[in-house]
């Protein structure tokens, strides 16, 4: 199965990538656990459930006025999946570059993705934004 895994969340990032956002959210579990580092912009410390997500991703826009990954290596781990790769975006309130790198972790069971957890510079985002981070509570 975990072969198959890693052909879904290919087909995810190339699905956000597109645009298609209703081919993401039909990967999901309804009862999808997101983790955000402490720190990020939306869901920091996660959340849970396919609204919560889409709360999370439609602050994107918001935050960013253009905003990519590119996965570099998939890394089979069984029911996991492990992501690495650049991200890059700028800021929609400075007009400042961010880049930097990325790690997401894809958990799968049944063909769904029922965690996702993200690893990232915050530190780096919130330069870009002309601000501090949050503290872990928020």
């Amino acid at each position: 199965m975990s072969q198959e895994n890693v052909a879904v969340v290919r087909k995810l990032f190339a699905d956000f990538e597109a645009g298609d956002l209703a081919a993401v959210f039909s990967a999901f579990d309804a009862d999808i656990e997101w983790v955000e580092p402490y720190g990020y912009f939306a869901g920091a410390g996660g959340v849970r459930g396919l609204a919560a997500v889409e709360q999370v991703l439609a602050t994107y826009p918001e935050v960013w006025s253009e905003f990519g990954l590119v996965p570099e290596r998939f890394i089979d781990a069984g029911d996991d999946v492990v992501v690495t790769g650049a991200q890059r975006g700028v800021a929609r309130a400075t007009g400042a570059l961010y880049r930097g790198r990325f790690c997401n972790v894809w958990t799968l069971a049944g063909g769904k993705v029922v965690r996702m957890e993200a690893f990232t510079d915050t530190a780096l985002m919130w330069k870009a934004f002309g601000a501090h981070p949050p503290g872990p509570e928020g």
